[in-house]
């Protein structure tokens, strides 16, 4: 079993969009893959199919004693699917409690799994530093981290350094992701290099285009690639994908810049 942990220090910066794509060109490629939403924001499933905010999910099972991987669904992808459910705050705040407490006790549910053994499990992450979002790093073989094309994530290269070194996964298998990148707006395309001169070659050579058909797509509840193919987003995606399974270096065509495609 290969776990990946999508994390960020800042909200909106597309953990949640990355990890549902992901999934799904996986198991499209016939990658066994199992998607775990650790976010109580429940977005992840609809990614994924589901039409409306389902109240069952791992949270409020794993707060009731049960056993938490009843809430699963299986998409038309062939991804299955764990949403974090609806589970009330102080059900929220035993967990983080628990994970003081126990720092092993997200990757023990995981190794519990009835998945197959070469499952890639893909952890939709609350923003660092959750006690979700560290326990995902605690069991990740790899990680990515997104920062969207802004100042703000410019401004603390240093605090993310500190996120990755909580990482189980080697500095090999750690990749930062520039998501929500505008080639016509200027500050964008600062924001970009700058990030390049942090991150060198840390940097995944694969950027995700700001692209509106990633919000179309999400209200029918659907993933880019079966809503506008021919997108951006959908190109960048799957050469995030491509990183992922062992293609580090990028084409030129494929590297940032120019316009976004229609």
């Amino acid at each position: 079993m290969r776990v990946i942990a999508i994390v960020s220090p800042l909200g909106g910066s597309g953990r949640t969009t990355l990890a549902a794509h992901l999934a799904t060109l996986l198991a499209r490629q016939g990658q066994p893959c199992l998607a775990v939403e650790l976010c109580a924001q429940n977005l992840l499933a609809r990614h994924l199919g589901m039409q409306e905010p389902s109240a069952l999910g791992w949270a409020p099972l794993a707060a009731a004693g049960q056993w938490w991987a009843d809430g699963g669904f299986d998409n038309t992808d062939g991804v299955s699917v764990l949403p974090f459910g609806k589970a009330p705050p102080d059900a929220i705040e035993a967990l983080h409690r628990q994970l003081q407490a126990q720092p092993r006790w997200l990757l023990d549910q995981l190794e519990l799994l009835d998945v197959p053994d070469d499952c890639t499990v893909v952890l939709d992450t609350p923003a660092w530093p959750s006690p979700l979002a560290q326990a995902a790093l605690r069991c990740a073989d790899v990680v990515l981290v997104t920062l969207e094309a802004s100042a703000r994530a410019c401004a603390d290269p240093a605090g993310v350094q500190a996120m990755l070194h909580e990482a189980a996964a080697a500095p090999a298998d750690q990749g930062v992701l520039v998501t929500r990148f505008d080639p016509r707006r200027i500050s964008h395309r600062e924001a970009l290099q700058t990030l390049r001169q942090q991150w060198g070659e840390q940097l995944i050579p694969y950027t995700l285009h700001e692209d509106e058909n990633i919000p179309r797509a999400l209200a029918r509840a659907m993933c880019v690639h079966s809503f506008a193919p021919q997108a951006q987003s959908a190109h960048d995606l799957q050469g995030v994908c491509n990183w992922l399974t062992g293609q580090r270096q990028a084409p030129s065509s494929m590297l940032v810049a120019g316009a976004s495609r229609p």
